[in-house]
Parts: structure tokens; C-alpha cells; sequence
């Protein structure tokens, strides 16, 4: 099944002022859109990632899509401690997971297709009524 992804930022929010700066990008809205060229059948999903001032700058107005694609594709490590105080730690790949989520819509729809064809007599029905008027 061959997908082709599209990545794009729908919306930035910053700071106005952080540590001397101005515009500080604290959280973008992402969104993935996926289609299957085959069957042309397509799927999305969307979400924000937040940011944290890092040890580099780039003013606002020298930001591309791309680089605060980067900044979203970034592995986060979480980490949470349960009710009986074990440590987990998990790593979140945003790129891989939302893809993989995207990929999973678009069999899913494909599996429906296939078990729910459409009726066979529905097309000859319409040419029917269209030769008795």
C-alpha cells in the first residue's frame, strides 16, 4: 500500500517577550494528511505539540514550515510515576505514531470497502429510470 504524507503547521502561538526575545513559538497546531494513490482513498489527523525556549533562537519572521516541523518530530521522553510509585518512562515519536495512525484509517477503509461493496443492482437501476422517462 503506498501512502503519500503531508505534513503542515495550521497555526503558531508565542510569547510576546521570553528571556529577551520576542515571538517565542510556545505551541504549533500540526496536521498529517495521507492518502493511498491506489485507491485514492485519504485520512488525517492533527494535534498541537508544545515548546520550550532552547538553547538557540530564530526570530520569528526566519521561521520555515519545516523547521518547526522538526521542532514537532522531535522524540519526547515521558516520564510518570503510578499509584504504587513505579517509574515509567516512554519515548513519543510524533511522525512515526500519527503516520502509523493515518496508515491504520486508511486499511481500515480499505477492509470496509471490501466487505461492504456496493450493490450491483443500484447502477442498472438508474439506467432503468433514466430510459422509461
Amino acid at each position: 500500500m503506498s501512502i503519500t504524507y503531508k505534513w503542515s503547521i495550521q497555526k503558531l502561538r508565542v510569547v510576546l517577550q521570553q528571556d529577551s526575545n520576542p515571538n517565542v513559538v510556545v505551541k504549533a497546531n500540526w496536521f498529517c494528511a495521507a492518502i493511498n494513490e491506489n485507491e485514492v482513498i485519504q485520512a488525517a489527523a492533527s494535534g498541537t505539540k508544545e515548546f520550550s525556549l532552547g538553547s538557540s533562537f530564530t526570530p520569528f519572521d526566519q521561521l520555515t514550515e519545516n523547521q518547526v516541523l522538526g521542532w514537532c518530530f522531535e522524540p519526547e521522553t515521558i516520564t510518570y510515576t503510578d499509584k504504587d510509585n513505579n517509574v515509567t518512562t516512554t519515548v513519543k515519536h510524533l511522525k512515526a505514531d500519527t503516520e502509523t495512525q493515518v496508515a491504520g484509517q486508511i486499511q481500515r477503509e480499505l477492509e470496509r470497502i471490501q466487505t461492504e461493496p456496493a450493490l450491483p443492482w443500484v447502477e442498472i437501476l438508474a439506467v432503468q429510470s433514466a430510459q422509461v422517462t
